[in-house]
This record gives structure tokens, C-alpha cells and sequence, in this order.
């Protein structure tokens, strides 16, 4: 994986006024750190602390940063017409 480039991150950004620049920066640190992990090792289910608990958090985060980052805006509900 290779980070947004630049232009892809203004992109980002205007289409939605939500995020900050902050969240993108750590949207890529928390990929990269995705990175870093071996992938044969599977993670513990649990959310004890600890690399197995780190490893969830990380990921609910990454999620949680990516709607932020790249899900449409909501649009507001056209009135009924009835």
C-alpha cells in the first residue's frame, strides 16, 4: 500500500467537511502500523489488554476513521409530498 498522494488527500478533505486534516494523518499511521504486524499470526478474539486488545482497538479506530474519511455524506431527507 502506498499513502494518498497529495492531491488525493485535498480531495478527501473537500469532499467531506466532517474530517480534520488530523484524522488522515492518523488514518495512514494506523495502516502503516497494520503493516507492520505478521500476517500468518492470527489475532486473539478477545479485547483483553495487551497486542491482542491493541489490535482491536487499532482496527475499530481504522474503521471508525475510514466512514469518517471516505463514507458519502449523509444527505437530508427530501419532505414528503404527501
Amino acid at each position: 500500500m502506498e499513502p494518498l498522494k497529495p492531491e488525493q488527500k485535498r480531495s478527501v478533505l473537500e469532499n467531506n467537511p466532517q474530517p480534520q486534516p488530523s484524522d488522515l494523518e492518523e488514518y495512514e499511521r494506523l495502516l502503516s502500523l497494520r503493516f507492520t504486524e505478521d500476517p500468518d499470526r492470527q489475532p486473539a478474539a478477545s479485547t483483553e489488554e495487551g497486542a491482542d486488545g491493541d489490535h482491536a482497538q487499532r482496527e475499530a479506530r481504522i474503521k471508525e476513521l475510514y466512514q469518517k474519511l471516505f463514507a458519502p455524506a449523509a444527505t437530508p431527507a427530501e419532505p414528503s409530498l404527501r
